[in-house]
């Protein structure tokens, strides 16, 4: 019985996607500013569920509406945390460049947990920069979206390449 109580528990393995996986496999893929973020319990008062409204402001697949919203697991209600690992964060008024897919509801959420999310930044010059902020999914270029290995400094990467590679899948049969 003690031996029973002890097992391991399964972890959840998400599979590494490049620019084209993530392309193919989402409905959604836009550039925006988050505008909401919303933390709340499920109705059985056991999870909580974080919905995010972002203002899109530029679609380069799906995203027929100027403001598209998704939920994902995890958040903060009150002095309660529930975070799942390879979840992203949201800040209202962040910049991102987002990939999210939808169930057979229809209801958007983020392709690849935290795969799905690239934090856009500015360099000096006011280049649009991103990198994901989730731990462990930093990028080191924009085509296999190659992890940078533990212990590295992650590289800045332009918005614009990412864009370009997206933009050629897309015209590859991406759909």
């Amino acid at each position: 019985m003690l031996a029973l109580a002890a097992a391991p528990a399964q972890a959840t393995q998400v599979q590494h996607l490049d620019t084209a996986q993530l392309t193919r496999t989402s409905s959604d893929i836009l550039v925006g500013r988050v505008q909401g973020v919303q933390s709340h319990w499920n109705s059985a008062h056991t999870k909580i569920y974080t919905d995010i409204a972002v203002q899109v402001t530029d679609a380069l697949k799906g995203a027929n509406a100027p403001v598209v919203s998704f939920t994902q697991l995890g958040g903060t209600v009150g002095d309660l945390r529930y975070e799942v690992e390879g979840c992203p964060a949201f800040k209202n008024g962040e910049e991102a460049l987002l990939f999210l897919w939808r169930d057979p509801k229809g209801v958007a959420q983020l392709n690849g947990l935290g795969q799905g999310k690239f934090e856009i930044t500015r360099d000096a010059q006011g280049r649009r920069m991103v990198q994901r902020g989730a731990t462990g999914l930093a990028i080191q270029e924009a085509h296999r979206l190659s992890l940078v290995p533990a212990g590295r400094p992650a590289p800045p990467i332009p918005l614009d390449d990412l864009i370009t590679e997206i933009k050629t899948h897309l015209a590859e049969g991406g759909r």
